[in-house]
């Protein structure tokens, strides 16, 4: 397999094309993902809420990331996307924690560790989304897919972190379209990435 390459600028280029062209169905997916995430302060006394809460976001998360990768290869999103990937659950929160524990056991071997693995694994909740593979098979084929390209994603995280920061100043309103635009970006170069192997 050979070393992917991708473009900073065009990603974030495509993302900001895509959320701009979709807004009203990005900026109402994130409305429901943060309205869903709300919901165990408002029942502070339920741990039941919590939880249906919790797997509400992931799927709708999740569902997001479906979403995205509809737009990045040329097709419509549709508000179902969100409620789509239930069958998914158990396989992103195995790989969430598998990665959580390797990352955080780098970061114990004086940080810079942590940080590789972390862009290593980058992609594992892409593959589980878009392949519907196991846990370990999207650590796997996340870690096959950064290879080669480690300094130029930490580069894109940093570029996307500066972006978000610019929707906090605006208020947080800003969020609403620099949040939407991040994952459009990182689902482009996910698919770019992909194409090597």
């Amino acid at each position: 397999m050979t070393a992917a390459s991708f473009s900073k600028a065009e990603a974030i280029k495509f993302g900001w094309e895509t959320t701009t062209r979709n807004v009203g169905l990005l900026v109402l997916g994130w409305v429901i993902f943060i309205a869903i995430g709300f919901m165990p302060a408002v029942a502070t006394d339920s741990m039941v809420v919590a939880v249906v809460a919790w797997v509400f976001d992931l799927v709708i998360w999740m569902g997001l990331m479906r979403m995205t990768l509809k737009f990045v290869d040329g097709n419509k999103g549709e508000l179902a996307d969100l409620f789509s990937t239930f069958n998914l659950i158990l396989r992103y929160l195995g790989a969430s924690i598998a990665v959580g524990v390797i990352v955080t056991v780098g970061f114990f071997l004086l940080v810079i560790p942590g940080i590789y693995l972390g862009i290593r694994f980058y992609m594992y909740g892409w593959v589980i989304v878009d392949r519907d593979v196991g846990a370990f098979e999207a650590m796997r084929l996340s870690w096959e897919m950064t290879r080669g390209s480690c300094w130029n994603l930490f580069l894109f995280s940093l570029l996307l972190g500066a972006i978000n920061i610019l929707g906090m100043i605006a208020l947080f309103i800003g969020l609403l379209i620099t949040v939407p635009l991040s994952v459009v970006a990182i689902g482009y170069v996910y698919r770019r990435l992909e194409e090597t192997m």
